[in-house]
């Protein structure tokens, strides 16, 4: 399997900890895994979840989902509805509900489901193809540190396109494999690694590859990085979040992407 349009055959190894291996495209540059790798994979239990402090600090996380979904709407003021892919615990519908966001989350963890229903938010163990079977439409899909976990990130892509309505946008944020102590330590950075996050994660974007597959896919790319300006709602401590957030990007100090784009 291949993720890019590129030459399957032009590429080099990019890291290896021990039978995980990445390979890096040497025309556009993304990273993903070896097909020998590709059936070593995470396990979403419930101790999963307490590994990553999912619960520590909900409030704050809550609040960042907030930015998040309000740069969202800087850019489609028409947000009615919302679908988030990997909903986990439901930092982001609970902040889409302070908004007046409808919102469905969707997650392959059960315990994450259960959590956010006992929350009173809604979220299902469905798939995106059983979505666009039921003949559902979102104004705004929201993907935060979840692209990376598909097998076939371009599969989902391409199914966010059509379960988008009309100029509908959809915001990612990823791992960026430009991140300077990573491209530096390779497979001994987490990102590569089998006790980081490399067993859970099939591929590595930059802002260039991920706009220009994005692009393939159907979707104008309206934003990279976080925008000095937001419409409606904004705070000084916003503010100076994306200001830092800009400023890490000049030194490839930011470990994270954030792309949003339009379906066309």
């Amino acid at each position: 399997m291949t993720f890019c349009k590129c030459n399957p055959l032009n590429n080099t190894v990019y890291s290896e900890d021990g039978e995980l291996i990445f390979l890096r495209c040497s025309a556009c540059g993304l990273i993903w895994r070896s097909p020998d790798s590709m059936e070593i994979s995470g396990v979403y239990s419930p101790a999963y979840f307490d590994s990553k402090n999912y619960l520590r600090k909900r409030k704050h996380k809550v609040k960042k989902s907030g930015w998040l979904l309000d740069i969202a709407g800087h850019l489609h003021p028409a947000i009615g509805k919302m679908l988030e892919v990997g909903c986990s615990v439901g930092n982001t519908l609970e902040a889409a509900a302070h908004r007046k966001i409808e919102s469905l989350g969707i997650d392959i963890s059960d315990y994450a489901v259960d959590y956010c229903v006992e929350k009173g938010l809604n979220a299902e163990n469905k798939s995106l193809r059983e979505l666009l079977s039921n003949g559902q439409k979102f104004d705004l899909i929201f993907m935060q540190h979840v692209l990376e976990h598909f097998p076939d990130p371009f599969a989902v892509l391409r199914n966010c396109y059509h379960l988008l309505e009309e100029r509908g946008v959809i915001l990612i944020m990823v791992p960026n494999s430009r991140f300077r102590p990573a491209e530096r330590k390779r497979g001994r950075h987490r990102f590569y690694n089998m006790n980081g996050v490399g067993a859970e994660h099939y591929v590595y974007f930059d802002y260039d590859n991920l706009s220009n597959n994005l692009e393939t896919c159907g979707f104008e790319v309206v934003q990279k990085n976080y925008p000095v300006r937001v419409k409606g709602s904004d705070n000084p401590l916003f503010f100076l979040n994306r200001i830092g957030r800009r400023s890490l990007a000049l030194f490839g100090a930011d470990q994270e992407l954030l792309v949003v784009a339009r379906k066309k």
